[in-house]
């Protein structure tokens, strides 16, 4: 097709916007006026949005919360649905965090979650336009800047602009995905009356299985402490990494300078530490649309004597928060420990056979030839946040999962597969 042939002529540039975006380290910060999730995240959406301008489209930047490329006519639009803020670097990096090309891969945090999908996206709409295909509806792509965080940006977006017909957000896997837990997370706060603590943290976000935790305490009047590492996954996926705290807890456990917290950490052991599928607290939840509960103890930090610990939640779609979070409440509010939900998206759920999923699909098997069935996952996505959006890629089956990870990178080639997709599901869904 015209459309595959234009994104192919342009791969050198596509390349080049991708480092381009990933150069910016848009972790989100302190809010100013008119930059609510921080200096930097504001820096790289005046970034895209000029980016878009350059390449002749619509540009809108939404009272900082979201920035809008827009191609097309009509009353109605589809949504190309992604977000430019990320998740900390953290150490331990053999590439450029920042952006770096190495053989077939382009290294940096953003690469593969969201900056280089959605700028595939963006030279899909460029190859739409040039193509002259025939559409009914506008097309937008719509950047978000608080997704990693869980914050207001699409919330404040739908303030003022209206609702898509339909779309994709390109922040998971290939095929679609029609399905998406419910996620949770909760803090359990305990106060420690006597301890010979004097800092102990662990975990940078909830949602990232934490590869760093430690401890520092006296010990007969001097200082001394404990860490230990781990290897950083998604919250979604914790089987595939290594939890830091998990270790810090165990360590802590077998030492008998921390007597005096051993109730504390048995109870945190037994609960958290020790289980991935909430069976030790009795929640081990599964349906046959989205499988099984996934639990991840995220952070861990000792404040003001007070030992606050978050976990990360993601539940079947068939079953309500309630059905989770009452026995947890139960059960540590009766080792002392105080409970509070922090956030909740509740789970998404369309039929395979939804007209919308079904053209997505459809583009996906010409493109790759893989007819698999549309797919449940544990990540969130903002898809949550839209109607008639499901999220749509980038990581085709068999690929390496660097999402949240050292050293993420996505293949040159899967790159270009997703701006073809992209591009052609666009048109299907808009003419």
């Amino acid at each position: 097709m015209e459309v595959n042939r234009i994104i192919e002529s342009n791969r050198e540039k596509l390349i080049e916007d991708v480092l381009k975006l990933v150069s910016y380290e848009s972790v989100q910060g302190e809010a100013e006026e008119g930059m609510p999730a921080g200096e930097k995240v504001a820096a790289v959406l005046e970034e895209t949005l000029a980016m878009g301008k350059a390449y002749g489209f619509r540009t809108m930047n939404v009272n900082g919360h979201a920035g809008v490329i827009e191609y097309g006519e009509g009353e109605d639009y589809v949504a190309v649905l992604g977000h430019l803020d990320v998740v900390p670097v953290g150490e331990g990096w053999t590439k450029n965090p920042l952006g770096e090309v190495s053989g077939d891969r382009i290294y940096g945090r953003g690469t593969m979650d969201d900056k280089g999908p959605m700028v595939a996206a963006l030279h899909g709409l460029i190859a739409v336009k040039e193509s002259g295909a025939p559409l009914k509806h506008r097309i937008r792509l719509i950047f978000g800047t608080s997704e990693e965080t869980g914050g207001a940006d699409i919330v404040n977006y739908l303030k003022s602009e209206k609702q898509p017909v339909s779309g994709f957000t390109p922040d998971a896997d290939f095929p679609a995905i029609n399905a998406e837990m419910g996620i949770l997370v909760i803090r359990l706060s305990k106060e420690l009356k006597e301890h010979n603590l004097l800092s102990l943290e662990g975990g940078q976000a909830v949602n990232m299985v934490p590869d760093r935790a430690s401890v520092r305490y006296l010990e007969s009047g001097e200082e001394k402490s404990l860490s230990f590492e781990g290897v950083s996954a998604h919250g979604s996926t914790p089987h595939k990494g290594k939890n830091a705290i998990s270790a810090l807890i165990r360590g802590m456990k077998e030492k008998p300078e921390f007597s005096e917290l051993k109730d504390t950490l048995s109870v945190l052991e037994y609960n958290l530490a020790m289980d991935l599928d909430g069976h030790n607290m009795g929640v081990d939840l599964e349906d046959e649309a989205s499988g099984k509960l996934v639990l991840n103890l995220g952070k861990m930090k000792l404040e003001n004597n007070h030992l606050d610990t978050y976990i990360n939640i993601r539940y079947p779609v068939t079953f309500a928060m309630e059905d989770v979070t009452e026995k947890i409440r139960s059960i540590f509010e009766k080792e002392g420990f105080s409970f509070e939900i922090l956030s909740h998206d509740g789970p998404l759920y369309y039929p395979k056979d939804a007209a919308f999923i079904r053209k997505l699909m459809d583009v996906y098997a010409k493109e790759t030839g893989d007819e698999s069935e549309p797919l449940a996952i544990g990540g969130g996505t903002y898809a949550k946040m839209m109607k008639n959006i499901v999220a749509f890629g980038p990581l085709l089956p068999g690929r390496e999962d660097t999402l949240h990870q050292l050293d993420e990178y996505i293949l040159t080639e899967d790159l270009m597969t997703c701006a073809r997709i992209y591009a052609n599901a666009m048109i299907e869904l808009a003419k």
